[in-house]
């Protein structure tokens, strides 16, 4: 070999060396378990929309057809909708005029969704669908869903179908999460402990149900959900959307400090859920002005800086929790 040809070799060696150094680091989510969740992270790319598109996440959501409300003021039922976190490539996934679909949850690890409160579970690959009968909430090993029935506590196998034997509680609640090492179950319960409105927590093996401490604006809480890895958790601080830390180790389950997105941008009444990497919340926007039985946009917050975007899918997306997130479709 000559010198030429070294010296075009070196060239090139180095030339690809520049592009590889120039590279920007991939933003596509890889839904990795366990979930680590950074949600005061700067944010990595200025235009939201656009950093959404990079992620590639995906939600399921509920949508009522756009339409108006009947003579009676009921809305048309809803289907299912997959939807790309930056609003594009809807696909209707469910089609039943006299039947009605709503409040979807995934897996902690991606791979299936419930709806209908669990009665229905969808493989989030293939989307095959089959009956459940189970929980609205789901375990983390992915395999169980779990609900609180007045016998208790009781895990449903997907698989299987079978209930286990129910975990004695000392009230029977509407759980609506469960923490990320599965110890702990977080709720609501209104008129409790001398607060109207109060965001509770208890053991997952049963125990006393402990009160988180109240938003400073003292306008009425409710809605709450952890973040994937179970180190955060939202929740509807009166005005707005509320995040704290939640640590089950501290007397009141949590540091006092408390990140409240901007009302003006977020809107009344919101029922967030958490991105798998913990940096956005997908919420329905209800203007303060507005009226919460009225059905709204779907929108998503990053929760560093609180910018948003709307994804304003045709219809109307339910309000209660009719959305969740979906990881990336397979390459």
């Amino acid at each position: 070999m000559n010198f030429r040809s070294i010296l075009f070799l070196v060239l090139v060696f180095a030339f690809t060396l520049t592009c590889r150094a120039e590279e920007k680091p991939s933003l596509r989510a890889a839904w990795q378990m366990p979930p680590v969740c950074d949600p005061l992270a700067a944010p990595r790319i200025k235009d939201l929309k656009e950093e959404l598109r990079q992620t590639g996440y995906r939600l399921v959501i509920a949508i009522h057809p756009d339409k108006p409300p009947s003579p009676k003021g009921e809305y048309l039922p809803r289907d299912l909708y997959v939807i790309n976190a930056d609003g594009t490539g809807l696909k209707q996934l469910t089609d039943t005029p006299d039947g009605e679909e709503r409040t979807p949850r995934v897996s902690p690890d991606g791979k299936w969704f419930t709806y209908n409160y669990g009665d229905m579970l969808v493989d989030v690959k293939t989307l095959k669908t089959r009956r459940h009968d189970g929980g609205y909430v789901w375990a983390r090993d992915s395999r169980r869903t779990v609900s609180c029935e007045k016998g208790g506590i009781v895990y449903t196998d997907i698989e299987t179908g079978k209930a286990g034997d129910p975990v004695p509680v000392k009230r029977r609640v509407d759980i609506v999460d469960l923490s990320a090492d599965g110890r702990w179950f977080i709720f609501e319960i209104r008129n409790y402990l001398g607060a109207q409105y109060t965001i509770d927590f208890m053991p997952a093996e049963g125990g006393d149900i402990r009160k988180l401490p109240n938003h400073p604006v003292k306008a009425g809480e409710c809605h709450p959900a952890f973040s994937p890895d179970g180190r955060w958790m939202c929740w509807n601080g009166g005005e707005s959307l509320a995040v704290r830390r939640f640590d089950p180790s501290l007397p009141d389950g949590t540091d006092g400090n408390i990140t409240t997105l901007p009302k003006e941008k977020i809107g009344q009444d919101p029922c967030g859920r958490w991105s798998h990497c913990g940096r956005y919340i997908a919420y329905v926007k209800i203007p303060h002005a507005g009226n919460w039985k009225v059905h709204s946009p779907l929108c998503i917050v990053r929760v560093a800086d609180g910018e948003t975007v709307t994804l304003s899918p045709p219809g109307w997306v339910g309000h209660h929790w009719d959305y969740d997130w979906l990881p990336p479709a397979e390459e």
